[in-house]
């Protein structure tokens, strides 16, 4: 199974390891709809599955074997952007697993997550430039908003590996695990602990952050207001204070 939801966690595995851990296009298109779909999902857990490599990007053998590569690109470049945007626009947190390395779309699959939990071995590779081709997966557009517009253009420039300590500093990892093996067990550790919060409000965390980029201050405070206003009525936002003023832990979505 690509997706599987569990105590409202989807695990999703992004890479098919008899395709030398190359994207699941056709899976990552399944869990796009299912994403959007299910409401009882309440986090996004992807992983590389237990191979050394968390993805691999497109399998590069059949742009070779395709008779009309542009074609075949767009083929699957438009169902891959269909799972990146419902990663970035879906309101429950995506916590991403990348152990080794996130090559190519791995990085770009890497970069729409909101949490990375990395290991001693990841490293992030834009790798498109090395065969002639130019991003896709939204990389122009997460890399930027991670690192800054110059340092993305000079890490997609010079297509240089990125090692885990450097990855940590950039932003690119967000909680590095002691060990590799460690990776996924730390990522699901988080995943289901952001499942346990209100779904409510960590969506309107999520929205807020992403539109914040297009708004001026005033709008984004506005923004928040609104937010916080429909937040405390809503039934959430009452099961929270009341937990806290009887000192006992909230018993969110119930």
């Amino acid at each position: 199974m690509t997706i599987t939801v569990d105590a409202g966690v989807a695990h999703v595995l992004v890479a098919i390891p008899e395709k030398g851990q190359s994207l699941d296009i056709p899976g990552l298109d399944e869990a796009a709809a299912l994403i959007r779909s299910d409401s009882s999902i309440r986090a996004v857990l992807l992983t590389g599955g237990d191979g050394p490599n968390f993805c691999n990007g497109g399998d590069v053998k059949a742009f070779g074997a395709a008779a009309n590569p542009g074609q075949y690109v767009r083929s699957i470049a438009e169902p891959f952007h269909r799972c990146v945007q419902a990663l970035i626009e879906t309101d429950v947190p995506v916590v991403a697993a990348v152990r080794g390395f996130a090559a190519g779309g791995g990085m770009s699959l890497s970069c729409a997550a909101d949490i990375v939990v990395g290991g001693p071995s990841t490293t992030f590779l834009p790798a498109y430039p090395g065969i002639g081709y130019s991003t896709d997966g939204g990389l122009t557009w997460s890399l930027p908003r991670i690192v800054g517009r110059r340092r993305a253009a000079e890490i997609l420039f010079t297509n240089r590996r990125i090692g885990s300590a450097e990855a940590f500093e950039l932003g690119l990892i967000t909680h590095m695990a002691d060990s590799d093996e460690a990776v996924v067990a730390q990522a699901q550790a988080l995943a289901a602990s952001i499942a346990r919060a209100s779904r409510s409000a960590l969506g309107s965390i999520k929205r807020l952050l992403t539109e914040s980029g297009a708004r001026s201050l005033a709008d984004q405070l506005a923004a928040e207001t609104d937010a916080i206003e429909r937040a405390a009525d809503s039934a959430d936002g009452r099961e929270g204070v009341a937990a806290f003023l009887e000192k006992r832990k909230p018993a969110f979505g119930i």
